[in-house]
């Protein structure tokens, strides 16, 4: 578990990267455990070069286990709490064109129990797509209505990764709703703005908490992180 906690957190760090650089005074969101458990359940069906390349990108290299380690790490996380609910949801649909064989489907089964389908995009495009929404839905309580965009697959749609997660939690330190009020965000849309410049600003909702929180420095990636517990 080690291991892969740690080849987890390497990986978010190589993609935080990439997307800072991409867009250097942009917001950056994204879940790296959500990314790394899709991207195993689709090493499953890689060989060679593929699989290899998709291993070095998530830092699979010192792991004996890998879909075991995920299958502990996510069982774990959906457990029911008092304190929050969280879900991470991964399936992959594989068109039946491509004739899954037996070994391929063997070896989905145990760590991906029921996260494997085979499905008719060709033939039944819209009906597959109803259903793999219908599906998301019901796996996330109704968060996810229409997972999938109108464009987002076609006829000609082999293989399709689905991820989704939701989290809702309440503050082990809450934030005083008298202190939660409309409140001027500055955005800096451009890069290297002196701090003297007016920014431009728009009116979001703001929280006030004066208790003691834990907070670093990350150097490596030139950022800061403050830990609010659930």
């Amino acid at each position: 578990m080690d291991a892969l906690r740690l080849a987890n957190s390497a990986f978010a760090v190589d993609l935080f990267k990439q997307l800072c650089e991409k867009e250097p005074a942009g917001n950056v969101l994204f879940s790296p455990i959500c990314l790394s458990t899709s991207l195993s359940l689709a090493q499953v069906g890689a060989k060679g070069d593929t699989a290899n390349e998709i291993g070095q990108v998530l830092h699979f290299e010192n792991i004996k286990d890998v879909p075991f380690g995920f299958q502990t790490v996510t069982s774990d996380v959906n457990k029911l709490s008092s304190f929050y609910s969280l879900k991470l949801i991964k399936r992959l649909y594989v068109d039946k064109s491509l004739n899954p064989s037996t070994e391929f489907i063997s070896s989905t089964k145990r760590p991906y129990d029921k996260e494997m389908e085979t499905v008719d995009f060709k033939d039944k495009l819209e009906e597959t797509k109803g259903q793999i929404n219908q599906s998301i839905k019901d796996l996330t309580d109704g968060r996810f209505e229409n997972i999938l965009a109108d464009n987002s697959v076609s006829d000609q749609t082999k293989i399709l990764v689905v991820n989704a997660a939701y989290f809702v939690g309440k503050w082990m330190k809450k934030f005083p709703e008298s202190e939660t009020k409309e409140c001027p965000f500055r955005i800096n849309k451009v890069c290297g703005w002196a701090a003297h410049r007016r920014l431009p600003t728009r009116d979001v909702t703001n929280s006030s908490n004066t208790q003691d929180h834990r907070f670093t420095p990350v150097r490596k990636v030139e950022a800061r992180e403050l830990c609010l517990s659930w």
